[in-house]
């Protein structure tokens, strides 16, 4: 069954809010990825309201590239919203949905985001990665009908 534009896009304030959910109860790794999952729904919906059969990886910075944000974004919110990405990305991966809280944290400190964060160096990159999802949201789903 094909997922259309719109079914992306129901999917997205879910995802965000499952990411929100799962942060609080402390599973940090599926909060992560969920939040992830959220965005690149968003970006989904554009690529596929412009071509409805797409093949993608769950490349973020690709799946923004090709989805023709730029052309409906401000300049201003698009380079914020490019630098959301590139915040979450470097948190993000695909196969999070794998992992556990313990395992997150060794990947977390191989990429060196550990550093310079006082406490639970996971939880506060969880908040950040969310974070980030949320301000690419807020943009994405505003240009959605323009």
């Amino acid at each position: 069954m094909r997922i259309e534009a719109a079914d992306y896009v129901d999917a997205v304030e879910e995802r965000l809010s499952n990411a929100n959910l799962l942060y609080e109860a402390t599973h940090y790794s599926f909060a992560l990825y969920a939040a992830g999952v959220a965005v690149e729904s968003l970006l989904r919906a554009y690529i596929v309201r412009m071509k409805p059969k797409f093949e993608a990886a769950h490349d973020l910075p690709l799946l923004l590239k090709t989805s023709n944000l730029r052309s409906l974004a401000t300049p201003s919110e698009y380079q914020e919203i490019g630098a959301a990405i590139a915040d979450l990305f470097g948190r993000w991966r695909n196969d999070l949905r794998y992992t556990s809280n313990n395992r997150l944290r060794r990947y977390l400190k191989r990429k060196k985001l550990d550093r310079g964060i006082r406490g639970d160096f996971v939880k506060e990159n969880c908040r950040i990665a969310i974070e980030k999802a949320a301000i690419i949201i807020r943009i994405g789903v505003a240009r959605w009908n323009p």
